[in-house]
C-alpha cells in the first residue's frame, strides 16, 4: 500500500500516548472529573486512529454517529442520572468508543504491507485497548449483575476494575481480586485468551517484521556503496 504525498503521518504514537494517559489517571485520582477527563481521552484517541487509518465512508460515518451519540450519552448520563446508574451507562458507552477504535486501528495495521514504528505503536495501542474495553465491560457487568462483582465483596470501583482486567490481559495471577459470578469469570477468562492471541500472533509479527525489513534495508544500503 503506497501512501499518498499529502497523507497525513500516522498518528498511532498519538494514540498510544493518550491512552497511556487515560490508564495513568484511572490509577492515580477517583475525583469526579475523571470521568468527563477519560471520555475526551477516548474521543481523541478515536479521533487520531481515524485520521490516521483514514477508512471507507461508510466506516467514517459509523465513527462520527459513535462520537457524536458518545459525547451525547456522556453528558446526559453524568448531569442527569443517579451516580451508580451514570457509572454503568458511562462504562457502557467507553466500550462502544474503545470498540470503533480497536477495530479502526486493526483494520490499519493489518493491512498496511510496509512494517514501521508507527505500526508497531498502533498494535501496542490495541493491545492497550483490550485492557480498557474489558475494564469497561466488568464495570457494566458490576453494575447490571445482582451479587457483588468481586468474591471478596470488595468495591467494583473504577481502579479496581482496571486493576482486574489488566491483571487478567497480562497473566500475572489473582490473589486479591477475583471475579464472583460466573459471567464475570467466563469474561475474564475470554479476555486472558484474547490478550495470549493477540501477542502471538499479532505483536509479534509485527516486530519480527519490523526486524527483518531493517536488515534487508541495511543490506541494500551497503550494497548500493
Amino acid at each position: 500500500m503506497v501512501r499518498p504525498a499529502n497523507a497525513p503521518p500516522d498518528d498511532f504514537g498519538v494514540v498510544l500516548a493518550l491512552l497511556c494517559v487515560v490508564y495513568l489517571v484511572f490509577v492515580l485520582t477517583a475525583e469526579p472529573w475523571t470521568s468527563w477527563f477519560v471520555v475526551l481521552g477516548y474521543l481523541g484517541a478515536l479521533f487520531f486512529a481515524v485520521r490516521t487509518s483514514r477508512p471507507g465512508p461508510r466506516l467514517r460515518l459509523t465513527v462520527r454517529v459513535v462520537l457524536v451519540l458518545s459525547a451525547v450519552a456522556t453528558v446526559a448520563s453524568l448531569t442527569l442520572l443517579p451516580e451508580e446508574t451514570a457509572t454503568g451507562v458511562v462504562n457502557g458507552v467507553f466500550c462502544v468508543l474503545l470498540g470503533v477504535t480497536l477495530v479502526t486501528i486493526l483494520g490499519r495495521i493489518l493491512t498496511r504491507r510496509e512494517v514501521t514504528l508507527s505500526t508497531i505503536a498502533g498494535a501496542l495501542s490495541a493491545y492497550l485497548i483490550l485492557g480498557l474495553f474489558f475494564a469497561n465491560v466488568f464495570g457494566v457487568l458490576a453494575w447490571l449483575l445482582p451479587e457483588p462483582f468481586f468474591a471478596a465483596g470488595q468495591p467494583a470501583d473504577q481502579q479496581s476494575l482496571q486493576y482486574f482486567s489488566f491483571t487478567t490481559l497480562t497473566t500475572l495471577g489473582y490473589g486479591d481480586y477475583t471475579a464472583a459470578s460466573f459471567a464475570g469469570r467466563g469474561v475474564a477468562t475470554f479476555e486472558a485468551l484474547l490478550a495470549q492471541v493477540f501477542l502471538a500472533t499479532l505483536v509479534a509479527r509485527l516486530v519480527a517484521s519490523y526486524r527483518r525489513q531493517s536488515v534487508a534495508e541495511e543490506d541494500a544500503a551497503d550494497e548500493g556503496r
